[in-house]
């Protein structure tokens, strides 16, 4: 062979191979780097200028919490006080002891919880009441002696499972009437006879749950159940004791947030006809991206969402992928979904390496997931820097800030582990309610006790149903704080048993549904992604808020407030305030029977007058 044929072709083997090195480094580790990068949406969390010059009235709302000791009086008064708190209302916890010496005012409300009567002054409490304090008894008990404060006229058996709440009023708008066998509340009541006098509020299987009963110049509240323990009754807890005082003001977070949980994750192979009630002729890789992924587009643009993604590397069980692998499998999601969710405001946060919860054997977790513990938190650490590093491969300009508990289960050891493997993720997002008892990461708006930086944001309802109970708990979530935060799974459509034989035509539409009602009858709440929901939820927190009041006017004024910051006020019956806008902002009614205002404030202190005469 003539050395210049040696030579050119030993150029062509080693031009081959650079070529094939090439496309294969580009293949498995940065095609997406020839593509526009995309960074996520930035959003500010501005807060109001105070004025130290702001008016103040002469009354402030306070509302005492009275702590017994029994197991009813110690849960209803942890699940009050957490709900009283997050509507930003001055609230303080005495002993039964104590409570004799308040003196009575119609800006006073006393909270009692349990059933020992015997520890209750009787006589101060008639008195209090009488000269124009107001009461609340949270939870139902059988008391002869108190029955000249209660309205009770007869006292029967107690009856256990007794279901769901009826509206004899509006209280706020949106609750729904839960009937049998909705079992989102299950009470134990008092067979009472009430005074006619006593106006019911709700009620369950014709039982008398919540009456209003007025004595001498103050007002009784009368919960006739147990239910007061559980979170989804604090919004409407709150809201009802507004209808005591001369006027009353809660605040409002106004948040909405929408997730994706397993979003971008590994798509399955097969035709959606073959797995799935949706009859489509196509691949589900290409269902995804050519309907499921428009539709969700449409839906965000329609009725203002902005998505907060929780992406998966695998959903293989064990951690035997290195990350080349994973960032291979992750090519198609990550690219086509990932990015376009940036691209739309959205934010990407952490699901896991795999769907596997971050519990050990010793930690609880319910056995049908049949999950595979993790051996101890040093291999969580492990497993979610390899996940790190898919992220970070395809959205390099980004930071994981928020972690979504596979399954929802968590316990200490994956919280220690994530905080210390992804020390600049801020915000766990997990569930309002739910059973620890089986493992589930059941959270409050607070930070970790333990990781100060780390912040608990739950989400409080999930999937397309439009179940009765599911709307019940978005709306108290609203009517507590203000807060919408919802998720779906994308492969629910693709389980027979989480789709409940439903097309995705169908899940899509009760699904736009949900949202769309939440942005007609809640247009105050703003879409956020995960993180920026977190950083205004701190914020919100964080604030003072003055709420003061004499007969015709009612005072905001705050420090560090939220801009804008939103607030409801009730009035009595027979009175009104004036809506439109404002220098401090904007008032408009809301529909409820007793006059109920939405007023947002683009100013730290507001006076906003009151017309008419309380009926």
């Amino acid at each position: 062979m003539e050395k210049r044929t040696v030579i050119s072709f030993s150029l062509f083997i080693v031009l081959f191979l650079v070529v094939v090195g090439a496309i294969q480094y580009l293949r498995i580790h940065s095609l997406h780097t020839l593509l526009p990068n995309v960074a996520e949406q930035q959003m500010n969390i501005d807060q109001l200028k105070s004025d130290a010059s702001a008016k103040a009235g002469e009354h402030q709302l306070q509302v005492y919490l009275v702590r017994d000791e029994g197991d009813l009086a110690v849960e209803t008064a942890d699940n009050l006080l957490y709900g009283l708190q997050y509507a930003k209302l001055d609230v303080r916890e005495v002993n039964p002891g104590a409570v004799g010496s308040i003196a009575p005012s119609p800006y006073t409300i006393i909270i009692f919880t349990g059933e020992d009567t015997t520890r209750w002054p009787f006589v101060e409490m008639k008195r209090y009441v009488e000269q124009g304090g107001n009461l609340v008894f949270a939870n139902r008990f059988k008391d002869p002696a108190w029955n000249a404060l209660t309205g009770i006229e007869e006292i029967g058996e107690y009856v256990p499972d007794v279901y769901g709440l009826n509206f004899e009023e509006s209280i706020f708008p949106g609750y729904v009437d839960l009937n049998p066998p909705d079992d989102l509340f299950v009470h134990s009541v008092v067979d009472f006879a009430i005074a006619d006098e006593a106006n019911v509020m709700l009620s369950a299987e014709g039982f008398p749950i919540l009456w209003e009963y007025e004595v001498g110049e103050g007002n009784v509240l009368y919960w006739n159940t147990t239910i007061t323990n559980q979170k989804m009754i604090r919004g409407l807890f709150v809201q009802t004791l507004g209808t005591m005082p001369p006027a009353f003001v809660t605040a409002q977070a106004a948040i909405k947030l929408m997730y994706i949980d397993d979003f971008p994750a590994p798509v399955m192979d097969g035709k959606m006809k073959d797995v799935s009630s949706t009859p489509l002729d196509k691949s589900v890789k290409d269902f995804f991206a050519e309907d499921w992924w428009e539709d969700m587009v449409d839906l965000a643009k329609d009725d203002d969402l902005i998505y907060t993604g929780a992406m998966i590397g695998t959903y293989e069980e064990e951690m035997e992928l290195v990350d080349e692998q994973l960032i291979k499998r992750g090519e198609f999601p990550m690219l086509y979904f990932g990015r376009k969710l940036i691209a739309h405001g959205g934010e990407i946060g952490l699901h896991g390496y795999n769907h596997q919860s971050l519990v050990t054997a010793d930690e609880p977790i319910d056995p049908t997931y049949g999950y595979i513990p993790w051996q101890d938190k040093d291999e969580m650490k492990r497993s979610l820097l390899q996940a790190e590093s898919v992220f970070e491969n395809y959205f390099p300009a980004e930071t994981l800030k928020s972690y979504v508990p596979p399954s929802n289960a968590l316990n200490r050891t994956g919280v220690d582990a994530i905080a210390e493997a992804l020390p600049e993720l801020r915000t766990i997002a997990s569930l309002y309610t739910g059973e620890p008892e089986s493992g589930d990461f059941v959270q409050e708006f607070e930070f970790d006790a333990t990781h100060p930086n780390l912040y608990h944001f739950p989400r409080v309802t999930s999937d397309y149903g439009e179940e009765r109970g599911s709307i019940f708990q978005i709306v108290d979530a609203i009517a507590n704080l203000g807060v919408f935060s919802h998720f779906i799974h994308p492969d629910d459509v693709i389980d027979p048993d989480r789709a409940f034989g439903r097309d995705w035509d169908t899940m899509f539409a009760s699904l736009r549904k949900i949202v769309h009602d939440v942005k007609d009858q809640y247009p105050h709440l703003e879409a956020y992604t995960q993180h920026y929901a977190t950083e205004k939820m701190i914020t919100y927190q964080q604030a003072d808020l003055n709420v003061t009041f004499d007969e015709s006017t009612v005072y905001l004024a705050g420090e560090g407030l939220v801009n804008p910051s939103h607030f409801t006020i009730r009035l009595k019956p027979g009175q009104s305030l004036e809506t439109g806008e404002f220098d401090f902002g904007t008032v408009e009614q809301w529909e409820a029977d007793r006059p109920l205002y939405l007023v947002k404030l683009t100013s730290a202190n507001a006076e906003i007058a009151i017309k008419g005469e309380a009926q």
